[in-house]
């Protein structure tokens, strides 16, 4: 199971060392004040926050994009766009955004795309990829985010903990799926137990930390963090 693999043990490239013993802690008003300065932008197309998250940390970078240049440089999987079961026609998100950016994940004609393809797309723009996969966990998210970086993040539409299933995709690998649940988001702060995020559907808010833990958790603590 390669993509499983690729997902829980944290295909990481950065922080050889992380001293997570005493975490940085920033006061409110400092870490909303950082929130106001990260871009938002609403998804342009149904199912494409990954791209519009993305959209956002290259604004806070200076790099202008809309969704549809960025989903050119991340990739559309037409050709396999089913997903949540294993055939010939099944789309892996590790490879290519799944079927199509402007469609729905309930009916089945559009899903979303993993971490690698995010990264490299933002490498295209220049960016320098601090982590992409999973295994990242909140503390070391917290860390990173701490000292600057910007996170995308995968996590459950409503921040809840869905246990995965893996299904095969057209290319043999193994994908985790746990329903039409799928969303990614920018995080731009900590501070205490509260989570600032860009959400590219929702706005600019704050989700308890718990709450995050458990959306967050559901594929598998997944980032793209970025200089």
């Amino acid at each position: 199971m390669k993509c499983k693999a690729r997902l829980m043990a944290a295909v990481l490239t950065v922080m050889t060392a992380l001293d997570l013993a005493v975490l940085p802690s920033h006061a409110t008003t400092r870490v909303a004040a950082a929130a106001e300065a990260m871009p938002w932008f609403h998804q342009q197309l149904r199912s494409d926050c990954e791209a519009a998250a993305l959209r956002m940390v290259l604004a806070a970078r200076g790099v202008t994009a809309e969704d549809l240049g960025i989903l050119s440089r991340i990739g559309v999987d037409r050709v396999h766009p089913e997903f949540g079961h294993s055939g010939l026609r099944s789309g892996d998100p590790f490879r290519a955004f799944v079927g199509d950016p402007n469609g729905s994940e309930h009916k089945g004609t559009g899903y979303g795309v993993y971490a690698p393809p995010v990264a490299r797309a933002a490498r295209s723009y220049g960016l320098t990829v601090l982590a992409e996969g999973g295994g990242l966990t909140p503390a070391q998210l917290r860390v990173l985010i701490a000292a600057g970086h910007l996170a995308v993040i995968w996590t459950d539409f409503r921040w809840q903990y869905h246990k995965v299933h893996w299904y095969r995709a057209w290319d043999g690998n193994s994908v985790p799926y746990a329903g039409p649940v799928e969303h990614a988001v920018t995080v731009t702060g900590f501070s205490g137990d509260t989570v600032w995020v860009n959400d590219p559907y929702r706005g600019r808010y704050r989700i308890g930390l718990g709450a995050f833990t458990h959306g967050y958790a559901t594929f598998g603590d997944m980032a793209v963090v970025v200089r």
